[in-house]
């Protein structure tokens, strides 16, 4: 690595502060080391304060292909492109790694720079890729851009941070901006150089990022711009690092929780940005605050008041129309019940009851479906109506029609929306209209839908209703027609909790809903992943993991509840389907619900590991103790890519005992 000349007193200055405890002598070497510029003889000492050789420092440099990604390694590692190292990486072609490649540091052997799988290949989703890379491994990310793809990572940024991982930018081939830039009357190379690192950061401040660290380098030309920047930051990550190792090993505390491990989620909680998934806006700011303070109890507990209140969140609604509309089979149909399933609503019964009947969800209690009786029924004025059936009670209101809609229906929509609630138009039963229309020669079922949803918007606005949402559903094709609109749209228009329970409990009956359900669970994972860490988590030294497991099988029962890979819900949808159980089962990779047991849950901590974690080298230098900044942060990562894959394969799992339901069914 080539000399350069950056304020090394500052840095020293830095660096002695957050490294306490090293002798004399030791402070003299680093102090020479830094201020001749020597990093890999400061970092060498580094390596064996507190005869800690053997922790490793893992740098992963990820980047899209073409940004001098390997160039970047290669010059970390103090080589040159030209440099024939047999340990180098290979640069100059698009290659296409498969998997990440470490490669030792050469003068400093605690040092592991990693190149990771470029990002944006076919191969590797911005979604995905983390899990691929098993980030938890990796004690700092640096994201490389080149002029040729810009800052276009965003998703692999926010999920860093939101991982509490340290990350820096790094701008690329800065040399050949310049050179471009040479021929022009008015270039300054000082100019040039803020203008492309404003451009940079700029860009990642839209997307959320908090003050974004952008360093501008060459690797040709390595000891110039940032580079001495990024490389002082890099010693102070190692540092840093260093330092929690020995906090880890050498102070445990009997208390559960050290000052250190406190201040480590502090940190980490700090760096998550504004909007945090799965909190309401109130949450949010009650969160910040104590964030900022340093206050980790009081930001724990916001987490678990949160998450207390989204178990506890009650959810009502209210379905009304005349006798024979429908009603009971829509209640029947959005909580996955077939008519004659226990618990059902009975259908094809009279309405003599002149009160609003409840009906729980069987597999979510929180929601509550209100049978009301149609105000055609009742025959009173909508203001009795509305007080006799206690408006006040219900989130929001699907009016159902198997004909034409009413006067009165309007009437009561307009005194629904007078009271600030949501309401819905349901037209059911249009099987039955297809079914009557298909004798026509002319008959065409997109064109005979846009008739009926005409005819129905045109009889509400000549009532009053301005922009009626009309929906059309058939009770025996529930994943068709207008109903995953409807489930979308209710769930789009309720708040944050309510929204989250209303999901989960939606039928899974469409691909929409359920890549609606897993990015619902997966918002709540860093809660529990934080929960489960942070709160009466117990040591596992064998996954050099602390955590509660009974959070995590607790989040994983209702994981695969929520898609419907229980045994109750299977056996509702194979009668639906005309299919047997295990058909439907003989697609699922992942255990049901009754399987999920605590050995289950530490089995896959151990996969979620990493096959590297696993290793005695690694187990005798890094097994975390109680309490410990260290430990906090490897069991986060650990339980939140844990969880995350989980929902991951759980939701695969959904989709593919959806698509064997319906095979067959266009045949049908």
């Amino acid at each position: 690595m080539a000399d350069f000349n950056p304020t090394w007193d500052d840095l020293y200055a830095e660096c002695r502060n957050i490294l306490p405890g090293m002798s004399v002598e030791q402070t003299k070497q680093i102090e020479a080391a830094i201020k001749a510029g020597n990093f890999l003889e400061a970092a060498s000492v580094v390596q064996t304060f507190k005869n800690l050789s053997g922790i490793e420092f893992n740098i992963a440099i990820t980047g899209e292909p073409g940004s001098g990604k390997s160039s970047l390694v290669s010059a970390i590692r103090g080589l040159e492109d030209k440099d024939k190292h047999e340990d180098a990486p290979e640069t100059g072609v698009l290659k296409k790694t498969k998997k990440p490649v470490p490669y030792w540091h050469p003068m400093c052997p605690i040092m592991l720079v990693w190149d990771l799988p470029s990002i944006g290949t076919t191969d590797f989703r911005p979604d995905a890729y983390l899990r691929e890379v098993k980030f938890s491994r990796y004690d700092v990310f640096i994201i490389i851009a080149s002029e040729r793809s810009r800052f276009c990572l965003t998703e692999l940024a926010r999920e860093l941070t939101g991982l509490g991982k340290k990350s820096y930018f790094v701008r690329s081939k800065v040399d050949l901006d310049l050179l471009n830039e040479k021929h022009k009357k008015s270039f300054n190379e000082e100019t040039t150089l803020d203008k492309i690192r404003n451009d940079c950061v700029n860009n990642l401040s839209r997307i959320g990022m908090s003050s974004p660290q952008v360093f501008l380098v060459s690797s040709r030309e390595f000891q110039k711009y940032d580079s001495p920047q990024l490389q002082k930051t890099l010693l102070k990550e190692l540092y840093y690092h260093k330092t929690e190792t020995i906090r880890a090993t050498e102070a445990p505390s009997s208390s559960g929780m050290m000052d250190d491990s406190k201040t480590h989620w502090a940190d980490l909680i700090s760096k998550w940005g504004r909007k945090l998934p799965g909190l309401s806006e109130e949450e949010i700011k009650e969160f910040q605050t104590a964030a900022k303070a340093g206050n980790l109890s009081k930001a724990i507990s916001v987490v678990k008041k949160s998450d207390e209140l989204l178990r506890n969140t009650k959810l009502n609604i209210a379905i009304t129309g005349d006798t024979g509309s429908g009603k009971s089979s829509f209640i029947n149909a959005i909580r996955s019940l077939n008519d004659d399933d226990r618990g059902a609503a009975e259908t094809w019964v009279k309405e003599t009851t002149d009160k609003p009947t409840a009906y729980s969800h069987l597999m979510h209690p929180n929601i509550t479906m209100w049978d009301l009786p149609g105000i055609g029924t009742m025959k009173c004025p909508a203001e009795k109506y509305i007080k006799d059936m206690k408006f006040d009670r219900y989130d929001f209101f699907i009016i159902i029609s198997s004909e034409r809609f009413t006067e009165a229906d309007a009437k009561l929509a307009k005194e629904i929306k007078r009271m600030g609630k949501k309401f819905y138009f349901v037209r059911s039963k249009v099987d039955v209209d297809l079914d009557n229309e298909q004798r026509k020669r002319n008959f065409n079922e997109e064109k005979t839908l846009h008739i009926i949803r005409s005819d129905c918007m045109e009889q509400l606005e000549e009532a009053g209703i301005v922009f009626p949402q009309v929906f059309l559903l058939s009770r025996w094709h529930f994943d068709k027609y207008d109903s995953p609109q409807l489930q979308e749209t209710l769930a789009n228009e309720i708040d944050t909790h309510r929204r989250h329970v209303l999901i989960c409990a939606l039928p899974s009956t469409s691909e929409k809903i359920l890549r609606k359900k897993q990015k619902a669970l997966q918002k709540q994972i860093w809660k529990q992943a934080l929960k489960s860490c942070a709160v009466a988590a117990v040591p596992f030294p064998f996954l050099s993991v602390k955590c509660d497991v009974d959070i995590l099988v607790e989040n994983m029962r209702e994981y695969c509840q929520c898609f419907g890979l229980d045994d109750d819900s299977l056996k509702s949808l194979a009668s639906q389907v005309g299919k047997s159980v295990d058909e439907l089962k003989s697609v699922i990779k992942c255990p049901l619900v009754k399987d999920i047991t605590r050995d289950e849950a530490l089995k896959r901590l151990r996969e979620a590991t990493g096959e590297s974690m696993m290793t005695a080298k690694y187990f005798i230098s890094v097994v975390p103790l109680i309490g410990s900044g260290i430990a906090a942060k490897r069991s986060y990562s650990v339980t939140y890519e844990m969880l995350h894959r989980f929902v991951d394969e759980v939701a695969e799992d959904a989709q593919r005992v959806l698509k064997k339901a319906l095979e067959g069914a266009e045949n049908n």
